[in-house]
């Protein structure tokens, strides 16, 4: 059972790195997506034979993997790379503490570290939802230009708050102030 904030069915996490796996028949596919890394998708992608189970299945196994003579190019064209990096990138959202489908609030200004947080953790969140050019949708929905965005994001890695992926450990220590803040007015404390 998953816990929350845990990878999805192919997915677990082994150390630093989050680990896809699917078999396709006789073949385990494992991709690997360090967490620490300046990119979200696979570092290493591996297929391996694995026959085991009992004796008919390791008979009817080894007889598909005969059968292809070896990783069949039918199997590199399934992998669902598109699928892996989105599933990484998912993973990674909900480890922010943060649902994948509830925007941050950002400003229509940048004022202050926290907007500036706000942002890269909003640009963020859309880049593990898929959303296509997130910094145009994100311009468009806070009625700003492509060039102010940029200049936005600029000024967020200068703050130190972005790395170009995703935000930095300051970017997250801001949110969790902000946070706490945000839940203490919910409670009217």
């Amino acid at each position: 059972m998953n816990r929350p904030h845990e990878p999805g069915p192919d997915w677990e996490r082994d150390g630093g790195e989050l680990v896809w796996r699917r078999s396709y028949g006789p073949w385990l596919v494992t991709a690997r997506c360090p967490v620490a890394a300046p990119f979200n998708g696979p570092s290493e992608l591996s297929i391996r034979l694995t026959i085991d189970g009992s004796d008919e299945e390791v008979t009817r196994t080894m007889e598909v993997a005969l059968e292809t003579d070896g990783i069949p190019a039918s199997l590199l064209r399934q992998i669902p790379l598109t699928e892996i990096k989105a599933g990484a990138r998912a993973v990674l959202a909900q480890q922010m503490d943060r649902g994948t489908n509830e925007p941050y609030p950002v400003p229509a200004r940048c004022r202050i570290e926290e907007d500036y947080a706000l942002l890269v953790a909003e640009l963020a969140r859309m880049y593990a939802t898929g959303t296509t050019a997130p910094q145009r949708v994100l311009a468009a929905r806070l009625g700003i230009g492509k060039a102010t965005m940029s200049e936005r994001i600029k000024r967020a890695k200068e703050l130190g708050l972005w790395d170009g992926q995703r935000p930095t450990e300051k970017a997250s220590g801001i949110l969790a102030e902000w946070r706490a803040s945000a839940g203490a007015q919910a409670n009217g404390t």
